[in-house]
Parts: C-alpha cells; sequence; structure tokens
C-alpha cells in the first residue's frame, strides 16, 4: 500500500505547485514598438500618417496645449440630433449645439480652425470626437458649428482645418503683448 502512495503523493504535489505558479508575463519582444514606449515619447512625438497608436493612448499623452502644425483641405459635414447626449472618444457627451468636432487624427481636447474656402467663414472648434467615418471627409463638425458656417442646409462643405492653440491660451497672449 505504500508503494502506491508515493507516486499518487508526487503527482498531487507537482499539480498543486503548479497552481501556486505566477501568470505567466507577455513576450516583450513581441509587444509592438509604441507599446513599449514611455507615455514621455509618445508625448514628445506627434501622431503621424500610418501611425498604429491608439485614440486613448494619443489623447491621455498629449496635452491640448500643444498644437501641432496642421493644415488640412477637405469637405466637412455636420452630426446632431442623432448622436446629441451620447458618449464622444473623449468620454464627454456630444453636445450638438456646442462648437466641437469629430476628427481622425487631432488629438482629443485640443481646437482647430475650420474655414469655409466657398465664403471664408471660419469657426473654433474643440475636438472631442474621432471620425469622420464617410469617405473624402476630413472633419465632422456640429451643428452649432456647421450653424456658424453657413453648412446646415447643404450638409457639406469644402473646408480648410488648422490646428491652433486653445481660445484662452490666445486670449492670454494677446493680454501679455498689449501690457508689453
Amino acid at each position: 500500500m505504500r508503494k502506491s502512495a508515493i507516486p499518487v503523493l508526487a503527482v498531487l504535489t507537482l499539480v498543486l505547485a503548479g497552481c501556486s505558479s505566477a501568470p505567466p508575463r507577455p513576450d516583450v519582444a513581441a509587444l509592438s514598438p509604441s507599446t513599449t514606449q514611455p507615455a514621455q515619447a509618445l508625448a514628445a512625438t506627434p501622431p503621424t500618417a500610418g501611425d498604429d497608436r491608439s485614440d486613448a493612448a494619443t489623447a491621455a499623452d498629449a496635452p491640448a496645449a500643444a498644437v501641432v502644425p496642421t493644415a488640412q483641405r477637405g469637405l466637412a459635414s455636420w452630426y446632431g440630433p442623432r448622436f446629441h447626449g451620447r458618449r464622444t472618444a473623449s468620454g464627454e457627451r456630444f453636445d450638438m449645439h456646442a462648437l466641437t468636432a469629430a476628427h481622425l487624427k487631432l488629438p482629443l481636447g485640443s481646437y482647430a480652425r475650420v474655414t469655409l474656402l466657398s465664403s471664408g467663414k471660419s469657426v473654433v472648434v474643440r475636438i472631442t470626437d474621432r471620425g469622420p467615418h464617410a469617405a473624402h471627409r476630413v472633419i465632422d463638425l456640429s451643428r452649432a458649428a456647421a450653424v456658424q458656417l453657413g453648412l446646415l442646409k447643404r450638409g457639406v462643405g469644402e473646408v480648410a482645418v488648422q490646428q491652433v492653440a486653445p481660445p484662452d491660451q490666445v486670449a492670454l497672449a494677446g493680454q501679455a503683448n498689449s501690457a508689453e
């Protein structure tokens, strides 16, 4: 009886030892270079075309005040009642009455000047969402921004999009210059 108990105890010991091991770590070599970079390095380098960083990482790491020279031309459209109150990529609720927009590359929380090329009218919007998801569009505007540009009835228009400093920083810079 004793001889048959020894192998059973040995197997039982190995099984229990296997249960107490730590979970395996992911293979560091298998991680993509963008996931191994520190957050400071991600914030210091602006996203480029083809960059595989996630929107959430870019939004969290890039300060809203950091303005990256970005100029883009293309079609703008607008979105409103159907999305009003829904969560945006930034986590806040979409307000179609606020001057906001959706853009695929500009950092969430940053600001952009959108100029309607046919009229020269422009509006400064805060980027709160990702999009547009329609072909050949460069930005989706809130209803309020579309009204200011005169895009509400026609729905789309050719625009220029330029990232700008937040309005409060522009006002502060103007006050500093007038004090000198």
